[in-house]
């Protein structure tokens, strides 16, 4: 796509847009770089990315990012063998642990869900090693570890038990009463590297010490007691020994990622990726976009699409199709209207959506890939060629008119303006007709009554117009296809105050127009048109309102049997068990009548026996037996709170009509006759349930959720995967509070879990268990 198109159409302004939603330095510059594609297969992999992302955002909890920097440099100068700083190796770090998050966060249920991103992610390489040795040698501030390696924790050791023996040195001279006279203060401090204390001028040659410095009033000596010459001598070369162990520990890892500098590179690449993905998702969710559909017959049919850069609150919707039965739309109407507007609109929306954004319109709107965009919009002058308006419109015209083709989107923007109005008029139906000969798609804004003529007779060009509003005498914005609209110059006129005299003698003129009539025609089809788009409006709502009814309609229906279903189930169970139970106690009194009945018959007991088996064996079990008190006829009306025995249910009635009643039983309503309806007990006060609560907590068992996870014995990086898994099922299961059992152990597990549970935001509080439920080994968390 030509860079000019980018910047007539402000395409520049969506890359501004996305690079702040970016999160590192790698993906803004990849935003800002972005460029459509005239690639079919491209476009629809992107947006397929962008489509999947935004419902990740949506849906899950916490996003597959992290942490990352633009390490690229650092690789560059890890293979030339300079020396990494401690920075850069926290940075390079803290970009592997994204990378490894990334590589394992669409693992189990997400791997079906997000193909896409799995995908990209599927390639990225959990570096553990280099992750675990960089670990090893900094702790989270970027200081180098006594654990880095065995020699640098026996220096380090060495020099601990060092500065002590010299601490013990300076406490005998601070406390001999002697000495302690010849101090300024009693107190060890540092110089050069090497401990002192603060000595009075006057005593220098008494107190036996080097001079490392003075102070600036020349009243204090900083001297190094001779006791400590020989100790503060063998610190100082640990100091160093201690540096070069450092600097041997970093030249070790700087070559462990000079070694691994193409996975590295590679892994960064994909997570640029992967994070301008989101950025693009994150930017359709602020726009309210949505996935274009992809037209394989060049249909262009954008639904009240809103030009991206004018703020929501102001931007009118614009609804146009292209393809369909026309490739050519001529907009006509009035200066100030909203041509341009919507023509920069349809091209706009083509690039985004070729870039892998989504647009912002309605569902349903359809764009095909466009090969090239051709775009000649404004008036602006090319001083430079010395070029005028009507020139530099024709120069920018012929460089592309030759190529344009079925599958390129010609926008035009008062076409044949800045000359003659005649020769301009059939300039612009002479360049409209070689564009329908060549099938090149094309939008164009005119005021020429001959194109709306065309418009009219000419099979493939259709009319479109920009409403006017003629009792406010102000445009609406809005775009009308189908017929043409005048460009009210006569009423801009005389809004703005032109003298009735002048507009008198104009409007005589026009009269006297061969195309007079034209204005009058267009208008009664402007009114008609208005007409029929208020009908239309009117029947679309109704149809909307029908659609939402039969949906509610099918769900109470489907609600219904499912707890229809449940409730029989569940009696047939609870009969077959009452009828075990009175197997059990029959046999139990057959077995002692046998015992008892020895002077009885025995043939005749035999059979007695058999009989009660049977008639047990084929017993029905009765349903329970209603005890409430039958509904009064009075209080059979809309509000009451009733029982209804055929479902053991208790509801409120929503309408009576004759006999029959409609009960809203919790989500269902049943439709019973009054002679089931009986008293029912107080209604228990119902909990508010959040729309977006109910809906998860359908889609789960709860019990099959458990409400405590057990991470002890597992690092911080290994149990939080597992903590977020947890906690985001348990949410959407509706349950709270839950369990984590981290144990107490050096706290280190504790902590680890507490402050990730204090980036989620849908986690309300979390507090340590009560003694007798574990205690400091046990978090409790409310949702």
């Amino acid at each position: 796509m030509e860079k000019d198109i980018l910047e007539i159409l402000e395409f520049n302004e969506i890359r501004k847009k996305l690079a702040e939603l970016a999160p590192s330095a790698l993906s803004k510059k990849m935003a800002l770089e972005l460029l459509p594609s005239s690639v079919p297969e491209v476009v629809e992999k992107s947006l397929q990315e962008t489509e999947e992302a935004s419902v990740l955002l949506e849906r899950e909890i916490t996003p597959p990012l992290g942490e990352t920097h633009d390490i690229l440099e650092t690789l560059k100068k890890a293979e030339k063998g300079s020396l990494l700083s401690a920075k850069e190796c926290m940075d390079l770090s803290n970009s592997l642990d994204t990378y490894k998050k990334m590589h394992h966060y669409f693992e189990g249920e997400r791997h079906l869900q997000y193909p896409a991103l799995e995908e990209i992610s599927s390639l990225l390489v959990p570096q553990e090693t280099l992750i675990s040795r960089i670990h090893q040698i900094f702790d989270e501030h970027g200081e180098v570890k006594d654990q880095a390696s065995l020699k640098l924790f026996r220096i380090r050791t060495q020099k601990e038990t060092m500065k002590s023996r010299i601490r013990r040195a300076f406490r005998h001279i601070l406390e001999d009463k002697d000495q302690a006279a010849y101090l300024q203060d009693a107190i060890i401090t540092q110089r050069n590297g090497r401990y002192v204390v603060p000595v009075k001028e006057e005593y220098r040659y008494k107190f036996s010490g080097i001079v490392h410095d003075r102070s600036s009033t020349g009243q204090t000596l900083f001297m190094e007691p001779m006791v400590s010459v020989e100790l503060n001598n063998d610190l100082a070369e640990m100091t160093a020994a201690e540096k070069q162990e450092i600097r041997e520990i970093l030249e070790g890892l700087t070559e462990e990622i000079k070694k691994t500098a193409d996975v590295t590179r590679n892994n960064c690449r994909l997570a640029t990726d992967m994070e301008f993905i989101f950025a693009k998702a994150r930017l359709a969710l602020a726009m309210k976009g949505v996935k274009a559909l992809h037209s394989e017959r060049g249909v262009l049919d954008l639904r009240k699409a809103r030009h991206p850069l004018i703020p929501e609150d102001r931007v009118v919707p614009v609804s146009m199709t292209l393809g369909k039965t026309f490739r050519i739309l001529i907009i006509t109407g009035s200066n100030a209207g909203g041509k341009t507007i919507a023509i920069k609109t349809a091209g706009l929306l083509s690039l985004m959506n070729q870039s892998g954004l989504f647009i912002p319109a309605e569902e349903g709107s359809m764009l095909p890939v466009y090969d090239h965009i051709y775009a000649i919009i404004g008036d602006e002058q090319s001083i430079q060629d010395n070029l005028s308006t009507f020139s530099s419109y024709i120069t920018q015209l012929v460089s592309f008119l030759p190529s344009a083709g079925e599958k390129d989107l010609v926008l035009l923007d008062e076409l044949g303006s800045g000359t003659d109005p005649v020769e301009g008029a059939v300039l612009a139906q002479s360049v409209t007709e070689y564009l329908q000969m060549k099938g090149a798609p094309a939008i164009i804004t005119s005021h020429f009554s001959e194109m709306k003529k065309l418009a009219y007779e000419t099979r493939g060009i259709e009319n479109a117009f920009v409403e006017f509003d003629e009792k406010t005498l102000a445009p609406t914005y809005r775009l009308i296809i189908g017929v043409a609209g005048n460009s009210n110059a006569f009423n801009i006129c005389r809004r703005f105050g032109m003298p009735d005299v002048i507009l008198g003698r104009a409007i005589q003129l026009k009269n006297e127009s061969p195309l007079h009539n034209m204005e009058e025609v267009m208008e009664r089809l402007n009114s008609q048109s208005r007409d029929m788009n208020r009908e239309k409006e009117e029947v679309d709502k109704t149809l909307r309102q029908a659609e939402e009814l039969k949906n509610s309609l099918e769900s109470a229906r489907d609600e219904f049997y499912r707890r229809k279903d449940s409730i029989l189930e569940k009696a047939r169970e609870e009969a077959e068990t009452m009828k075990r139970d009175l197997r059990v106690q029959s046999e139990a009194i057959i077995k002692d009548l046998k015992k008892n009945a020895a002077a009885m018959n025995r043939n005749k007991l035999g059979d007695k026996i058999s009989d009660i088996r049977g008639k047990i064996d084929g017993l029905n079990v009765p349903g329970k037996e209603n005890r409430r008190e039958k509904l009064p006829k009075d209080q059979v009306k809309k509000g009451t709170w009733v029982y209804i025995d055929t479902i053991d249910s208790e509801g409120t009635i929503a309408s009576v009509s004759r006999n029959q009643v409609q009960v809203q039983c919790g989500l269902i309503q049943v439709k019973v006759t009054a002679d089931h309806l009986f008293k029912a007990k107080k209604p228990k006060k119902q909990e508010k349930i959040l729309p977006y609560a109910r809906k998860k907590t359908m889609t789960r068992s709860v019990a099959a959720v458990h409400t405590e996870l057990n991470v002890i014995g597992k690092t911080v990086d290994e149990a939080i995967p597992e903590v977020d898994r947890f906690l985001n099922e348990c949410f959407m299961a509706g349950i709270s509070p839950v369990r984590i059992i981290h144990g107490k152990g050096t706290g280190s597990l504790r902590r680890g879990v507490q402050d990730y549970l204090r980036t989620l935001n849908f986690v309300t509080e979390f507090h340590e268990a009560d003694p007798s439920n574990g205690g400091a080994g046990v978090t409790e968390v409310y949702f």
